[in-house]
């Protein structure tokens, strides 16, 4: 396994929610490499033995039922779309999101229907970014896989693809069946990774570079070549996902709290999400600066907000030459949540009973609905004191 000791084990997600369980469902048991700490950016001297997570969960519950739908809307946005849309598989793309000089703005956000920001190591976060109702030839800037995407890629059913990985996460993606081919020389299954770094800018090319941002961050990918090459291999089938549940009905602040603006500390840097009511979407900020598009030049906003909780973990993988460790994610079983949309806010929980096309949401045993859209997701560890007003 290389010079760092991977063990196969299970741990018990420590997440809690106030739904009841109303069903039972048999959870996959996902690999584990060993983890020492509690905490996204603390690397304690004495490692912690990791608790065995139990066979059968704690709390259970009934996958969330989706809307019938008509064949013509996107299961991440409950909008119409092209029907040629519908028989692809979705692609999940990396883009960065630190504060050095090249960085901000991104481009593709804003054609994104959904998009994960989550903790990576040394209090950065990082995005992924869901992309089947829109193809743009321009998203990035393209950065590395991490352990997170084990999760990710199966649970939205889709491809991902990113400029590379660390040894350990590698190690870790080469047992994961639905990412990798055994037996193959390569990651050639549901991954697309850039071939080298000197690439100029092409319009044939998965991945290319450009000359308007300071390396490493002018790597760029297209959506459409990106496809191409999934349907050379055979992968670009129809994605597994249940849809989640939409509602154009606005949320009823009576069933739930007002609320304008909701932040969320991560180490990096502060977001904030206000509500715009004018257009019905909330809005982003990062360290106080609006966050915009570099494509469009706007701000960038989302109808639905997604204050997802999950335990985190240090891992003893070593990300770059700082020594950062990569941080697990543990986004199975089940936890808490919080949804953003119409201006309230609203409790409940998220279910991943399986690994492969399924993250339901649910509010008191029910399907939690979305406002038609798209959706940010904000993935935090259990005890981030995220501010809603």
């Amino acid at each position: 396994m290389g010079p760092v000791a991977l063990l196969a084990v299970a741990l018990g997600l420590l997440a809690a929610c106030e739904s009841t369980p109303s069903a039972t469902a048999t959870p996959f048991v996902p690999r584990v490499t060993i983890f020492p700490t509690v905490g996204p950016t603390v690397t304690p001297t004495v490692p912690v033995q990791p608790t065995a997570r139990p066979s059968t969960p704690a709390t259970t519950a009934a996958p969330a039922t989706a809307v019938p739908f008509d064949g013509t809307l996107n299961p991440f946005t409950g909008l119409k779309v092209a029907p040629e849309r519908l028989t692809v598989r979705p692609m999940l793309i990396k883009v960065a999101n630190g504060s050095e000089a090249g960085v901000r703005p991104q481009s593709g956000l804003a054609n994104a229907d959904v998009v994960v920001e989550h903790y990576v190591e040394g209090g950065i976060t990082r995005f992924t970014t869901l992309f089947l109702g829109n193809a743009p030839d321009r998203v990035g800037s393209v950065r590395s896989c991490r352990l997170l995407d084990i999760e990710l890629a199966p649970m939205f059913g889709g491809a991902i693809a990113c400029s590379g990985m660390s040894g350990g996460v590698k190690q870790e993606i080469r047992a994961s069946t639905y990412l990798f081919d055994k037996g193959a020389t390569d990651l050639t299954k549901s991954m697309l990774i850039s071939p080298d770094f000197g690439m100029p800018e092409c319009e044939d090319c998965m991945f290319y570079r450009t000359n308007s941002n300071v390396a490493p961050h002018n790597l760029f990918a297209s959506v459409n070549r990106l496809r191409d090459e999934l349907t050379k291999r055979g992968k670009n089938d129809k994605g597994p996902f249940q849809s989640w549940t939409f509602s154009a009905a606005p949320a009823s602040v009576s069933a739930m709290g007002q609320a304008g603006t909701v932040s969320v500390p991560y180490s990096s840097g502060t977001v904030t999400w206000r509500y715009d009511a004018a257009s019905g979407l909330w809005q982003r900020s990062i360290g106080g600066v609006v966050h915009t598009d570099a494509a469009t030049g706007k701000p960038l906003s989302a109808s639905n907000v997604l204050i997802v909780y999950a335990n985190h973990i240090n891992t003893l993988i070593v990300e770059d030459a700082t020594g950062a460790k990569s941080i697990q994610i543990q986004l199975w079983d089940r936890g808490p949540l919080k949804l953003l949309r119409d201006g309230v806010v609203q409790n409940g929980a998220w279910l991943r009973p399986t690994a492969v096309g399924v993250f339901n949401l649910i509010s008191d045993d029910k399907p939690l609905p979305l406002k038609p859209g798209n959706t940010w997701i904000e993935i935090v560890p259990l005890d981030m004191p995220v501010d809603v007003k």
